[in-house]
């Protein structure tokens, strides 16, 4: 039986071959193309899917690394981390980005490069293979009220004579970043008496100075919550240049950008209608006055960006609750700034300056001199910046009362440490 099946099997082929010549072998191997094609396309694509969950699986792990870091250093370990665990076999990593967004998220893009076998026959040489995931600590409770952000400086804070900081508000940490073992410094009759102190340096006290409660000992630094682009409002042409204003006068500015800075001299009354005033290529000084606004945000940007206020003048500034810089009562340019005025900002001999909202100065030394008081009363405020100093009777106060305000604490303020981890794609 089989024989015969033999035979007829061999008749079968004879005739196939017999009509070579014909339509029949060349539709055959035609066909064979697009059967090729996809079977070398599911090979390939299959391939460069392995590589995507690897990538994934690398990035997620290293964003989850870096946000319970949640230091200054949070990048790099990110990085060491997505190194140390990928294992790309046959792929080439042809970018890798770690941001900080507006949020203070921890955000990942991984893009790689993964070249075909079978579908470069077809003129596709390689596959493009893209990941991305976000990690979020969920904030547990309180927020940084006072931040000096350089991670090295000696004296990032510095209290001299009867200088003082005092913060009643409940949850609110008195944070120094820098690991210099003079981070602190104080002398003569300076003070502080916060809530929660939180110095990564080390402390030096001479004369009769006094700290309270005792630095907690297992700090780390925490990242510039404010660098994100998203921060940033954009910049239209100047509406006004070199604006000044002298004498006993009173006048009601609109927002918008001025050119060259704002000089008030003498007993000025100012008042901010609401909106975004935008300090270009400039600085805020002046000698004496009163200034007030409510819903107004100072955006300072450019060469010479600073606050330079000297005189007996009164400030009651009330951040936003929407716009450009929800929160906000004064916001340098982290990137922007330069020339010579740009690295200090200074508050010497005011009456009283009250800011209901972020004053966030990075990059600058911060000075409150004479008889300045800063911040007194307000119900909420956030001051920051590169470094600070309180010299001769200057006073920095804070006594937070969220109850008794409608401006908003920027999530990037919250205190995250041991917050719990929430990873998404």
């Amino acid at each position: 039986m089989s024989g015969r099946i033999r035979i007829a099997f061999k008749r079968l082929c004879a005739r196939f071959l017999a009509r070579c010549d014909g339509s029949v072998l060349p539709l055959f191997t035609l066909s064979l193309v697009p059967i090729v094609g996809l079977v070398g396309a599911a090979v390939d694509y299959s391939r460069a899917n392995n590589i995507r969950s690897g990538l994934r699986g690398a990035l997620d792990s290293a964003l989850l690394a870096g946000a319970r870091d949640g230091s200054t250093n949070w990048a790099d370990v990110v990085a060491n981390f997505f190194n140390s665990n990928l294992q790309l076999k046959g792929g080439t990593i042809s970018s890798a980005n770690f941001s900080l967004t507006a949020d203070r998220a921890y955000a990942g893009a991984v893009s790689a490069v993964v070249p075909t076998n079978f579908l470069g026959l077809f003129g596709i040489n390689s596959i493009n293979v893209d990941v991305s995931a976000t990690a979020t600590v969920a904030p547990v409770g309180g927020s940084y009220c006072v931040l000096a952000l350089n991670p090295t400086a000696q004296q990032a804070l510095q209290l001299t004579g009867n200088a003082s900081i005092t913060i009643t508000a409940p949850n609110c940490v008195l944070q120094v970043n820098s690991s210099n073992i003079d981070a602190v410094d104080m002398t003569g009759n300076s003070l502080i008496n916060s809530v929660k102190n939180c110095f990564v340096g080390g402390v030096r006290k001479y004369g009769n100075s006094s700290i309270s409660p005792a630095p907690d000992a297992k700090c780390t630094s925490v990242p510039d919550p404010f660098t994100a682009p998203s921060f940033r409002p954009f910049v239209e042409p100047c509406k006004f240049t070199n604006y000044n204003l002298s004498g006993n006068k009173t006048v009601t500015l609109q927002p918008g950008v001025y050119c060259g800075g704002m000089n008030f001299s003498g007993p000025v009354n100012v008042k901010f209608a609401p909106g975004l005033f935008i300090i270009k290529d400039g600085t805020i000084t002046e000698t004496g006055g009163t200034f007030t606004g409510q819903g107004v945000s100072f955006f300072l940007t450019g060469s010479g960006a600073s606050l330079q206020l000297s005189g007996q003048a009164d400030w009651h500034i009330v951040a936003p609750t929407d716009g450009p810089l929800p929160g906000f009562a004064i916001f340098l340019d982290p990137n922007g700034p330069s020339g010579l005025a740009a690295s200090s900002s200074s508050l010497s001999g005011q009456s009283e300056l009250y800011f209901e909202g972020v004053v966030y100065l990075p990059q600058q030394q911060v000075t409150v001199s004479g008889n300045a008081e800063a911040i007194a009363t307000s119900p909420y405020t956030s001051f920051i910046a590169d470094t600070l100093r309180f010299v001769g009777n200057g006073k920095l106060i804070i006594n937070n009362d969220m109850t008794q305000t409608s401006v908003p604490i920027p999530t990037a303020l919250k205190v995250q440490t041991n917050g719990k981890l929430t990873l998404t794609r």
